[in-house]
C-alpha cells in the first residue's frame, strides 16, 4: 500500500477508498475520500493529492490586495480613545523606572503595604507608555496605541492569509474584530498582549498550513512578552494546545510523533523564556495571584462573566448593541462555519480558538483574546462553506484581481484618515471614562495637605500620579501584586459598607478619606466619629481627622468639580 508523503494530513489512497479516517478529527473521511476518488477518476492525481494537503492551499493576502483596507481595519480597532483609571498608575510607575534607572522591589506608594515586595511584571510596557507620554505628550500615547493596534491587525491579516480565505472574507472579519477590540484597545499593557498573540497566531497558522514557519522565533517573543504583560500565559497555553492537538493528529494519521516532539520542545523553551525577567519566578507567582483573588475580581467590571457584562452594557446603553452583535458574529459565526464545513485541516487552530472563547465567557477582559484567536479559523471555514465543497482545498476562493485599483485604495485611505482625525488622534487631551476628584486633589495641594489617603478604588492611581510621594494611598490597582488578602477584605468592608467598616477605619492610620458622594462608603463616613468634612463638590468629598480639621480655617470648602487632565 503506497502512501504519499507531505507536510499536510496524510493522503493514503487505500484507506481513503475504504472510508477510514485519514485526515484528523476535524476532517470527515468519506467526504475527502469521495473528493479524491472523483479527482483520480478524472486523471488529476496531482489535484487529488493536493486536495488533502494544507501546503497546497493558495495564499490570498489582503495586505497585498489592498493595504488601504488593512489600514481601515486598523483605524476601527484604534478608534476608541478613552483612558481608564489605570492609566495614571502606569504613567507614574513607568516614569519612576525611567527617572531612577532601576526597577522597584519594594512598594513606595501604599501605607497598607509598607516595605512589602512589589513584582512589577509590566515594567517594560509601563516604561514604553511613560516614555511615549514624556516625549510627545498625549500624541505620544496615541501613537503608541496606534502602533499596537496596527501590529494586532496586520499580524491577524497575515495569519488569515495562510488559510486560503478570500480577501473579502478577511476584510469583513478584520472589521468585525476591530470594532469589538476597540473598547479594550486602551492605554494599558494589555494592548501589547493583543499584538503578541496575533504575531504568535501568524506563526502557528503558517506552520499549520505550510509547515515552513520559523517557530523558534516564538522563544525570544515570549522573553519579551513576559516583561510587557501577564497575558503571556494565554500565549503559552496556545502553544501547548497547538503542540498537543498537532501531535494527536499526527499519531491518528500514522505519521508518528517526531514533529509533535519538536513542537513540545518549542513550548518548553517558550515557558523557560518567560523566566528571562528581572523577577524570575516572581513573575509567575504574581500572574497566578491575579486569578486567585475572587474577592477583588468580583467588584471589577472587566472581570465579570461575558454574559453578565453584556446584559449590564445593554441596560446602560442600547448603543452598545453593535459591539454585542460583533462578538456574536465572530463567536457564533465560527461555530456555524465549522458545522457547515468541518473539513478545514486546521484542528490545532480551532482548538486554540475554542480555549480562548471559553476564557472569554469567563471574563469580559479576555474577549479580545477570543476574537483574535477565532478570526483565523473563521476565515478558513467560512470560505470553505461559501464555495462548492468539491473544489480542491487549494482553491477554496476563486481567483480575482491581484490588487485593488489605486483609486479604490486612495478613497479607502482617505476615509480611514478622516476617521483617525475625528476620533481624536491629534487631540492634546485624553478623554476619561469616569470622573476624578480633581477639585479635591487641587484643594489638598493648595493647602499643603499630605499624608495617608483612603480613596475610592478607581481614584487611587489618580492620587498616586498627582500626590506621590508626599502622600500614600491605602490600595490601588496593583492589588494582585502587593496587597495581602486581609488588606483587600478590609478595603471591601469599607467600600461596600459591610460589617466591619468602622473597625477598618480605626485599624489603620488614615489621615484623609476621599470618596464619591453616592458611594456606599459615604454612609460609613456619615456615621463615623472623629472625622470632619473639609471639602466637597459634585464629584467628591474629602474628610480629615477632626483634630487636624480643627486647625484649618474656612472648612468645609464647597468647590467646583473640574475635568481631570494630564499636566
Amino acid at each position: 500500500m503506497r502512501r504519499e508523503s507531505g507536510p499536510g494530513p496524510c493522503y493514503d489512497r487505500g484507506r481513503l477508498r475504504r472510508g477510514t479516517r485519514a485526515c484528523g478529527p476535524f476532517v470527515p473521511a468519506r467526504r475527502i475520500a469521495g473528493q479524491v476518488v472523483a479527482l483520480e477518476a478524472s486523471g488529476d492525481l496531482a489535484a487529488a493529492a493536493g486536495a488533502t494537503s494544507p501546503a497546497a492551499i493558495q495564499r490570498h493576502s489582503l495586505l497585498r490586495y489592498s493595504p488601504a483596507l488593512v489600514f481601515l481595519a486598523v483605524v476601527f480597532a484604534d478608534s476608541s480613545r478613552f483612558a481608564d483609571p489605570d492609566v495614571w498608575g502606569h504613567l507614574r510607575f513607568g516614569q519612576a523606572v525611567l527617572t531612577t534607572g532601576h526597577l522597584p522591589w519594594r512598594d513606595p506608594y501604599a501605607y497598607s503595604a509598607v516595605g512589602l515586595p512589589w513584582v512589577s511584571h509590566e515594567w517594560l510596557s509601563e516604561a514604553i507608555i511613560a516614555g511615549s507620554y514624556d516625549a510627545l505628550g498625549v500624541l505620544g500615547l496615541n501613537l503608541m496605541k496606534l502602533g499596537c493596534s496596527a501590529a494586532t491587525v496586520v499580524f491577524l491579516a497575515l495569519a488569515m492569509s495562510e488559510t486560503g480565505a478570500s480577501t473579502t472574507a478577511q476584510f469583513g472579519i478584520l472589521i468585525l474584530a476591530g470594532m469589538r477590540l476597540a473598547p479594550q484597545m486602551q492605554y494599558r499593557p494589555q494592548i501589547f498582549t493583543y499584538a503578541m498573540l496575533s504575531a504568535l497566531l501568524a506563526l502557528l497558522a503558517r506552520d499549520n498550513f505550510r509547515r515552513r514557519a520559523p517557530l523558534w522565533i516564538a522563544v525570544p517573543m515570549f522573553a519579551l512578552w513576559a516583561n510587557l504583560h501577564g497575558g503571556w500565559v494565554a500565549g503559552l497555553a496556545a502553544v501547548g494546545v497547538y503542540a498537543a492537538v498537532s501531535s494527536a493528529e499526527d499519531w491518528w494519521n500514522g505519521r508518528g510523533l517526531s514533529r509533535g516532539a519538536g513542537l513540545f520542545g518549542i513550548a518548553m523553551l517558550c515557558a523557560l523564556a518567560t523566566l528571562v525577567t528581572p523577577y524570575g519566578f516572581g513573575t509567575w507567582r504574581t500572574v497566578a495571584r491575579t486569578v486567585e483573588n475572587p474577592a477583588m475580581l468580583s467588584v471589577i467590571n472587566e472581570w465579570n462573566p461575558l454574559l453578565l457584562a453584556t446584559v449590564t452594557e445593554l441596560r446602560a446603553s442600547w448603543g452598545s448593541i453593535l459591539y454585542v452583535i460583533s462578538i456574536a458574529a465572530i463567536f457564533g459565526g465560527l461555530a456555524a462555519a465549522i458545522a457547515l464545513a468541518p473539513c478545514g485541516s486546521d484542528g490545532p487552530l480551532v482548538a486554540i480558538a475554542a480555549m480562548m472563547i471559553a476564557v472569554s465567557f469567563g471574563a469580559v477582559r479576555n474577549v479580545p483574546l477570543g476574537l483574535i484567536a477565532a478570526s483565523v479559523p473563521l476565515a478558513r471555514h467560512a470560505s470553505l462553506a461559501a464555495y462548492p465543497r468539491w473544489r480542491p482545498s487549494r482553491a477554496i476562493a476563486p481567483a480575482g484581481p491581484e490588487r485593488a485599483s489605486l483609486l479604490n485604495q486612495a478613497i479607502v485611505a482617505s476615509i480611514a484618515l478622516a476617521i483617525t482625525a475625528e476620533t481624536g488622534m491629534f487631540s492634546r487631551r485624553l478623554r476619561f471614562e469616569s470622573v476624578y476628584p480633581a477639585g479635591a486633589i487641587a484643594f489638598m495641594k493648595q493647602r499643603g495637605l499630605h499624608g495617608n489617603l483612603l480613596c475610592d478604588y478607581g481614584w487611587n492611581d489618580y492620587a498616586i500620579f498627582h500626590c506621590a510621594p508626599a502622600s500614600r494611598v491605602f490600595m490601588d490597582s496593583r492589588y494582585e501584586m502587593i496587597y495581602p488578602r486581609r488588606v483587600i477584605e478590609d478595603y471591601l468592608d469599607f467600600d461596600l459598607d459591610r460589617l466591619g467598616a468602622e473597625r477598618m477605619l480605626a485599624a489603620y492610620r488614615h489621615d484623609y478619606v476621599l470618596i464619591a458622594p453616592a458611594a456606599a462608603a459615604a454612609q460609613v463616613m456619615s456615621r463615623a466619629r472623629g472625622w470632619t468634612l473639609i471639602y466637597q463638590d459634585a464629584n467628591s468629598r474629602l474628610y480629615a481627622r477632626s483634630e487636624a480639621a480643627a486647625k484649618m480655617t474656612g472648612v468645609p470648602v464647597i468647590g467646583s468639580a473640574r475635568d481631570a487632565d494630564l499636566p
